[in-house]
């Protein structure tokens, strides 16, 4: 039977064997005798463990202890039964210069708590297992003795040193350093960082050489600038380029430390270079910021008109007759104008009465003046007129304000009685919305259906139909904008100039006698405009 003393002292608590027995016998036959020196005995321990591992835990938070030191080889496994559940012992101290055995080893593989472990020796395959399955920082303190330049700069006198090391220094590379650095990369686990003090092309190879077999990744690798010659520095580039997948793999990066002095000369340089960078980082985010705000706006307004437009058809939908037909439909897809398909099938035709739908429409914008319909687009919008061309450029069919605007008729035009040249505007909408599918007119497997070359206008007093005569885009200009002519020469002269642009024949007559409606609607953003001539056919 062996007897045990726990001496506190300090935050550590000293665990060593009772030599001789002293007239402090067991206090009424326990083994207690006061709370800063406790004797056990080895059996009672064992017999009695979650007892005394319980007393102790009281003794170490109450005095807020957070290291125990071994101080005879023997009593290791005893002491660590009782550490073992104990969570605020975080240190252990193993005195003893002898190499921790396996028994040793499997109770420290049971231990939850501890952090630091202090011992004279322990067995490589067993501190790469421990490593493996505990977060043990394991400090030994047997002496490696090494002669190298390399071991005394970092050092490295103990197999801990070595195992642990985060951070080497490259100083005076010699070759009596090669095998001691080979070895250091073979058993290190942690290194993070190494610092080239005075750079050498032989040195540096050798080390990348050296990291790139052994696996090593994760390391940041700095020089000096001011023991760095311009040939150096091109030969850390020249590798950089060259392994550049390589080390990106293994996550090694290159990092050059400039001196207080090169920073001081270098001040101003560094200022611009630093205020460039800002400036673009903000010029990007605000670009950024700008563009998300400019998508989240077209996302509120393309919901906004979209409840127009349905508020504009329940309208439609209370003031129509019901008729079925048979027609052919041609149908562009939306997002893709050269993807027409066409289907012939009976169909619900609605005759909408537009003397009730005005009467209606008048109620909420007394600016209304008409209807439009573009066939095989989503144009179906009433038409309004304000005492200018800029009212409706930035305001909906409710008066509200609204970059997107509206369709509305040239200020200078009467609707009662059509002018020789009657314009709509409109704005050509991403969201096609608006004028933003009149540009399928520029496909010419919408403007060669017959069916999509008639243009639906009505107004309070009169239904209309146009057909198409002239489609084409042009720089901006007004000359396509009379809406009357004081000679029928000079009406002639617009006839001819308007149909003379077109991108196709319509083989359509237009006179001096007819009236024309032009819509017109930007192309290319403000730089050129799409324009639709159409003459009047039909009146009813």
């Amino acid at each position: 039977m062996i007897k045990i003393v726990f001496k506190v002292n300090g935050n550590c608590i000293n665990a060593y064997k009772l030599i001789k027995d002293t007239p402090k016998e067991d206090l009424n036959k326990t083994n207690v005798i006061d709370t800063k020196e406790l004797v056990f005995s080895d059996v009672y321990i064992k017999n009695n463990l979650e007892l005394v591992s319980s007393f102790l835990n009281v003794i170490i938070i109450k005095r807020k202890i957070n290291t125990v030191c071994i101080r005879d080889f023997e009593l290791i496994t005893v002491i660590l039964d009782i550490i073992n559940t104990i969570p605020n012992i975080t240190n252990l101290i193993i005195k003893p210069d002898e190499s921790i055995n396996y028994d040793i080893f499997l109770k420290l593989l049971d231990n939850n708590y501890l952090e630091n472990l202090e011992v004279y020796d322990f067995p490589r395959i067993l501190l790469d297992r421990l490593d493996t399955n505990k977060k043990i920082v394991v400090k030994t303190r047997t002496e490696i003795l090494f002669v190298s330049n390399f071991m005394k700069v970092n050092n490295l006198n103990t197999y801990s040193d070595i195992y642990y090391k985060k951070n080497i220094v490259i100083s005076d590379f010699t070759s009596d350093d090669k095998n001691d650095i080979v070895t250091f990369i073979k058993i290190n686990k942690y290194l993070k960082e190494i610092n080239f003090k005075n750079f050498s092309v032989s040195a540096f190879d050798f080390m990348m050489n050296l990291l790139i077999q052994n696996a090593k990744e994760d390391i940041k690798i700095s020089f000096e600038y001011d023991n760095l010659k311009d040939t150096d520095i091109n030969v850390i580039s020249k590798y950089k380029k060259v392994n550049e997948r390589l080390l990106l793999n293994a996550n090694i990066t290159f990092k050059i430390n400039y001196s207080e002095e090169y920073r001081r000369n270098n001040l101003f340089k560094q200022i611009n270079i630093n205020f460039i960078k800002v400036s673009l980082g903000a010029v990007i985010l605000v670009i950024i910021f700008m563009i998300g705000i400019n998508y989240y706006k077209n996302y509120v307004d393309e919901q906004h008109y979209l409840g127009i437009e349905n508020n504009l058809k329940e309208i439609i939908k209370v003031n129509q007759k019901k008729t079925e037909e048979e027609n052919p439909l041609d149908v562009i897809e939306p997002g893709d104008e050269d993807l027409t398909t066409t289907t012939t099938t009976t169909t619900t035709v609605y005759d909408i009465q537009y003397e009730k739908v005005f009467s209606t429409l008048q109620e909420i914008n007394k600016d209304t003046v008409g209807w439009l319909t573009v066939n095989n687009t989503r144009i179906d919008y009433p038409v309004v007129q304000a005492k200018d061309n800029d009212y409706y450029l930035r305001r909906d069919y409710y008066q509200n304000k609204n970059r997107h605007g509206w369709i509305f008729m040239d200020y200078r035009n009467n609707p009662d009685e059509l002018n020789e040249n009657t314009i709509i505007y409109g704005h050509n909408l991403a969201n096609q919305t608006m004028f933003g599918t009149l540009r399928y007119a520029l496909n010419s497997y919408w403007y060669k259906k017959s069916a999509n070359q008639i243009i639906t206008f009505n107004t309070p007093n009169e239904n209309m139909k146009f057909q198409i005569f002239s489609i084409y885009t042009i720089p901006t200009t007004n000359d396509y904008l009379d809406i009357t002519f004081p000679t029928t020469d000079a009406y002639q002269a617009y006839i001819d100039l308007v149909k003379g642009r077109s991108i196709y024949d319509f083989n359509i007559e237009v006179a001096t006698d007819d009236k024309i409606l032009t819509l017109s609607t930007c192309a290319n953003g403000n730089d050129k405009r799409l324009v639709i001539h159409a003459k009047l056919i039909k009146e009813s």
